[in-house]
């Protein structure tokens, strides 16, 4: 006679076994909806418009600059994610607000850092690819990026804006001053079509610009354009409304163009991240002045950028960030610095003041109390939109109606004080990549191909201006313009109309 299991004990076992089936089933369920979600999420990061406030973050459209702080690097093996930035690099000295750091000579270092910075070990970035990328759905490898890569959240990066760069490329060996944004990928195409329909300040769009009938300008004709029609200037003490502040007397007496130069030549180094192992630091520091921008750290990565800092040109974002420490850190603290903030287009200085896009004011009182040897100017506004015009219009199309790039600001700034200026990595050289800085692991095409900014547009400009052969562009990333004082504009103009 067979043994009978009990119908209690049958009833458990039978309980148990559908408990485990519904937990299989749960865990599968689970899965494919975890699988689903992030597809989900990588295809509205290619896709969506929205992805910029991943980028640059929440408030992007309505402030002057992209969110440039700290970089969240994401590691492999669950470890928390660890936030870089210019203030932790080797050598640069964060400070305390309350204790400021003096001004330093022009390498930025003091000699306990120097001292104490260990030396780095030579890494070489981890190249993409591999079976599963291969294999993989674009949106598949985008996700696992996303979630175990190096690289930032949220980048504009894809498979269209990334066939710009590498060796077979389609910027080719040197930018062609005919691109424009139908040539980018799906993606940056939207965003910046995003950005021009905004008119956050007030833009109004004049002249010859936006149209394809548009005139297209020798090189000389546009440096002389450019010299005629933009005046590089900075508030003073005694300009009005400024005049009448109880802090007056902290701006400087005189225009920065009469203070600082006349230099012989002069560098202009971006932030790009083609500066990576492009061994110019040398021949950057071989120039009479050097022009750095924002918060570019030049202590451990002398090799490629040089160490010597004349003139730091910084936005107002960069003054009132927290993570940045104006304030006090060392950074700031080599050679003159230069501050600027995008007022509407038609305002006027009491306007400005009143409605600055960051509080550059407050910031600039703070910093001259603490640092009031250092030499510190403020551009005036108008500088900034006659440049933008100047771009407008020599392009077919309408660009973004936002501020120039400090890259170009900074370009035309040191065209007013130098004999000669060689811009390196504005115009991407054989090392172009989506990388966006030398100094910081964050990879977005934007970075040179614009979105904000009309970046695009401005390395157009910059490379019909170019007086310097093509293959500097492709070897050293190199591009020569002359300065305003060495242009002969009279004779210029007296050889148009003797044509006519």
């Amino acid at each position: 006679m067979g043994y009978k299991i009990p119908g209690a004990a049958m009833d458990r076992v039978s309980l148990l076994w559908r408990l485990r089936r519904r937990a299989r089933r749960g865990a599968v369920c689970m899965t494919f909806f975890c699988i689903c979600m992030a597809l989900l999420y990588a295809i509205c990061a290619e896709n969506s418009v929205p992805v910029t406030d991943a980028i640059f973050g929440v408030r992007a459209r309505t402030r002057a600059q992209p969110r440039t702080h700290s970089v969240i690097k994401v590691l492999r093996g669950g470890a928390k994610p660890v936030y870089i930035d210019p203030q932790k690099l080797p050598g640069v000295i964060p400070g305390d607000p309350h204790r400021p750091i003096p001004v330093l000579s022009s390498p930025n270092r003091t000699q306990e850092a120097a001292e104490s910075t260990p030396k780095k070990k030579k890494t070489k970035d981890r190249e993409s690819g591999g079976f599963f990328t291969r294999i993989l759905p674009r949106p598949v490898t985008r996700m696992l990026e996303t979630l175990f890569g190096g690289r930032r959240k949220g980048e504009l990066s894809g498979k269209g804006d990334a066939e710009f760069f590498g060796p077979k490329g389609l910027l080719g060996e040197v930018w062609d001053d005919e691109m424009s944004s139908s040539m980018l990928g799906n993606r940056l195409k939207k965003v910046v079509q995003n950005y021009q329909a905004m008119n956050k300040y007030g833009v109004e769009v004049s002249g010859p610009g936006g149209s394809s009938s548009r005139p297209k300008l020798s090189g000389p004709k546009l440096l002389c354009q450019m010299k005629e029609n933009v005046e590089v200037s900075s508030l003073t003490s005694d300009l009005h409304p400024f005049s009448l502040l109880p802090w007056a007397s902290q701006l400087p007496q005189q225009q920065l163009t009469s203070d600082l130069g006349p230099y012989k030549s002069c560098a202009v180094v971006s932030s790009a991240g083609s500066l990576r192992n492009s061994g110019l630091g040398k021949e950057i520091d071989s120039h009479d002045a050097v022009l750095r921008f924002n918060a570019a750290p030049t202590t451990g990565f002398e090799k490629d950028v040089g160490s010597k800092t004349t003139i730091r040109l910084i936005n107002s974002q960069v003054m009132a960030s927290e993570d940045h420490r104006f304030l006090s850190s060392s950074l700031y603290s080599s050679g003159a610095l230069v501050a600027w903030d995008p007022a509407p287009f038609s305002a006027d200085l009491t306007q400005w003041l009143n409605r600055t896009d960051y509080p550059i004011f407050t910031q600039y009182q703070r910093y001259r109390r603490l640092h009031p040897m250092q030499p510190f100017y403020i551009l005036h506004p108008r500088f900034e939109w006659q440049v933008w015009q100047r771009i407008q219009d020599n392009m077919a199309e309408p660009i973004q109606k936002n501020p120039p790039s400090s890259g170009l600001l900074g370009t035309v700034l040191m065209m007013s004080l130098c004999e000669v200026v060689h811009i390196y990595e504005f115009l991407p050289s054989r090392r172009k990549t989506e990388l966006c800085h030398y100094y910081q692991r964050f990879f977005d095409a934007a970075c040179t191909l614009g979105a904000y900014h009309p970046l695009l547009y401005e390395k157009n400009l910059v490379k019909r201006m170019n007086q310097g052969p093509d293959r500097d562009i492709y070897t050293h990333g190199r591009v020569t313009l002359p300065g305003f004082g060495q242009l002969n504009c009279t004779q210029a103009a007296e050889g148009a109309s003797n044509k006519h």
